[in-house]
């Protein structure tokens, strides 16, 4: 009898690590297949019997999604996130999937739909979260003032790193007044500070390196 269920639990454990196995080689080729744009293959194993057994619902839900923005597919993007939003989400997927949509219909300058997104992220208690997509609505969407004068005192507080952002963002809003001369103004410190970022990414980069090949 121990025998038997000692065989069982080998017999499980072995399954499981081929099931994961299996999992993660079909997750990456499907992956592989939107890298380069070969949407034929994807679509046809992505539907296919396997891929349903081995990937959960949502799972195949959001690489479609990544599939239909990728060829701009209007239509299937705005199914496929109606179809997301409907699934039992945590907390966490919610915010993801909500902002995802989110800056997808800013991007495209959606009022209706961005408005739906922005009500949703608002219901979540992710405040930081809630804080910037608000910012980037006024901005974007209702193109008014309302952050303006908030955005320039965090500036006060910022490490030169951290301003580009916010700097962008004032930038915009000076633009939306037709502030011409501060859109200007605050649209070149924005590109000093993030020049100022990718020369710090940089220079750590390099160290890294050196420190991972002493030799050289």
């Amino acid at each position: 009898m121990k025998k038997t269920i000692a065989i069982i639990i080998v017999v499980a454990i072995v399954m499981m690590f081929l099931i994961s196995t299996l999992k993660k080689s079909t997750y990456k080729r499907l992956v592989n297949y939107l890298e380069n744009g070969d949407f034929t293959s994807f679509y046809k194993e992505i539907d296919s019997k396997k891929v349903k057994m081995l990937l959960n619902n949502l799972n195949i839900i959001d690489m479609k999604l990544n599939a239909a923005i990728v060829q701009q597919n209007k239509q299937e993007t705005n199914r496929l996130f109606d179809e997301v939003i409907k699934l039992p989400l945590t907390p966490s997927q919610k915010e993801h999937y909500y902002m995802k949509a989110f800056n997808y219909y800013v991007g495209l300058m959606e009022k209706k739909k961005a408005k739906k997104y922005i009500d949703l992220i608002n219901t979540t208690s992710n405040e930081r979260m809630k804080l910037e997509a608000n910012r980037v609505y006024n901005i974007y969407i209702l193109k008014n003032d309302k952050d303006l004068r908030s955005l320039l005192l965090e500036l006060k507080d910022l490490e030169d790193s951290q301003k580009g952002v916010n700097e962008y963002l004032i930038s915009l809003i000076y633009k939306n007044k037709g502030d011409l001369e501060n859109a200007a103004k605050y649209e070149e410190l924005s590109k000093e500070h993030f020049a100022l970022v990718d020369e710090q990414t940089a220079k750590k980069y390099e160290k890294e390196l050196k420190e991972d090949n002493p030799e050289d």
